[in-house]
Formats: structure tokens, C-alpha cells, sequence
């Protein structure tokens, strides 16, 4: 992951694109617009980056998260009682519902 001072370079050089291509289209091109779309372009590159990296960044934790539970109860042997929800003795079986009618 970027240390702080990259991000901080890298955030300068796109604040320093933007606004030479602003400032160009401005003077040059005489057209604001079409300079205010080519400078935003860079930004929403940039965003989509970071939004990739913070999704691998999850990912990767959930599955050390995931590993981790699994080394803990496999550590337990059989495991306890409380730690996992219990079936109800009726569930899967043909029981009446609100309507009346079995569940089959």
C-alpha cells in the first residue's frame, strides 16, 4: 500500500494536471467545458483505483478472518454446544403453517 507521502504526491500531480488543463482550455481552446470533462477524467481514475484496492484490502481481511475462526474451531476438537445454533426439533418436518396448509 502507498505510504502517506506518495498519496500526497500523487493527489499534487493530479491537482497540478487539472488545473493546467483547465487553464488551457481555457486561454487556448476557449472552451471551459470540454476542459472541466478532460480534468475530471484523471480524478475519477484515480477514485476507481483506490475503490479496487479498499475492495482487496476487505477481501483480504475477511478471509484471515475466516482462516482464523476456522484454526479456532478446529483447535476445539468436537467444539461446544453454544457456540452454534441448534435446529428446532420440527424443522424439515410436515408441520401446519398460518394458512393451514403442510409444508411439504
Amino acid at each position: 500500500m502507498p505510504s502517506t507521502s506518495n498519496k500526497k504526491a500523487v493527489m499534487g500531480m493530479l491537482a497540478g494536471l487539472s488545473i493546467l488543463i483547465v487553464v488551457y482550455s481555457l486561454i487556448i481552446v476557449q472552451q471551459i467545458l470540454l476542459g472541466l470533462i478532460v480534468a475530471v477524467v484523471p480524478w475519477l481514475l484515480y477514485l476507481v483505483v483506490r475503490f479496487v484496492f479498499t475492495l482487496e484490502r476487505i477481501a483480504t481481511a475477511l478471509e484471515r478472518l475466516a482462516s482464523a475462526r476456522t484454526r479456532e474451531s478446529g483447535s476445539d476438537g468436537a467444539g461446544s454446544a453454544g457456540d452454534h445454533q441448534q435446529p428446532s426439533e420440527s424443522y424439515g418436518h410436515n408441520t401446519e403453517t398460518e394458512g393451514g396448509v403442510e409444508n411439504e
